[in-house]
C-alpha cells in the first residue's frame, strides 16, 4: 500500500508539473509596423530611423541605410546588437505594395504579461542574381537582441515552421551569437 501511495505521489507531482509548464506555454502576437504611425528619431547610416510600438516595454527601432534595414527592439533598441545587423543583400521589411510589415513576437506569459524571447520578421531581398524573402529570428531579452538566423522563405516550404522551432530553441536558450546561422535548404533568395 506504502509503495502504491508513493506512485500515486510521484505521478500527482508529474501531472503538476505539467500542468505549470502549460501554462507558460509558448505563443506568438503580431505587431504591425506602419511608417505612418511611427516616430522620426534622427537619420542613421545614411537613412531615416523610426521608434514605433511594438510590445508593452519593447518599442521597435527602425532604420535604413544604404544596404537595407535594421530592425531592433527593447528598451534602448538603437544601442543593441540587433540595431548594427541586416542581411548582406540589399534588403527592406515592406513588400511593393505598402509601408506595413508585420513582426511576429514569440514570448511566454510572466505575472499576467507578455514577456519576448524572440521576433521573427521577413525581409525582402534583392541582389544581382535576383529577388528573395527571409525570414529573420531575433533573440530579445530585456537586456539584447540580436539576430539569431536567417531562412530563406522561398527555399523551404514550411520556412515559418523552421523559423518557430529557431525561435524557440536556438534563440530562447542560446547567447547571441558571433554570426547568425543560416538554417534549412538555401539558395532561392539573396541574403
Amino acid at each position: 500500500m506504502a509503495g502504491r501511495l508513493a506512485r500515486l505521489t510521484v505521478a500527482l507531482v508529474v501531472l503538476s508539473y505539467g500542468a505549470a509548464e502549460a501554462i507558460q506555454q509558448v505563443k506568438s502576437l503580431y505587431t504591425a509596423i506602419d511608417l505612418d504611425a511611427c516616430k522620426a528619431v534622427g537619420g542613421s547610416r545614411g537613412g531615416e530611423a523610426r521608434l514605433c510600438k511594438g510590445l508593452p516595454g519593447y518599442p521597435v527601432y527602425l532604420a535604413e541605410g544604404q544596404s537595407g534595414t535594421y530592425l531592433s527592439v527593447g528598451p534602448n533598441a538603437a544601442g543593441r546588437q540587433a540595431a548594427q545587423q541586416t542581411l548582406k543583400a540589399f534588403n527592406t521589411l515592406f513588400d511593393k505594395s505598402g509601408r506595413r510589415s508585420t513582426i511576429e513576437w514569440r514570448f511566454i506569459v510572466r505575472d499576467q504579461r507578455p514577456v519576448p524571447y524572440a521576433t521573427i520578421v521577413r525581409y525582402f531581398t534583392q541582389a544581382a542574381s535576383g529577388t528573395g524573402e527571409v525570414l529573420v529570428v531575433t533573440r530579445v531579452t530585456d537586456r539584447e537582441a540580436c539576430h539569431v538566423a536567417y531562412i530563406d522563405a522561398l527555399a523551404n516550404a514550411d520556412a515559418i515552421v523552421l523559423a518557430r522551432k529557431v525561435a524557440d530553441t536556438m534563440a530562447r536558450s542560446k547567447d547571441c551569437p558571433q554570426e547568425p546561422s543560416v538554417e534549412g535548404a538555401q539558395g532561392r533568395s539573396p541574403m
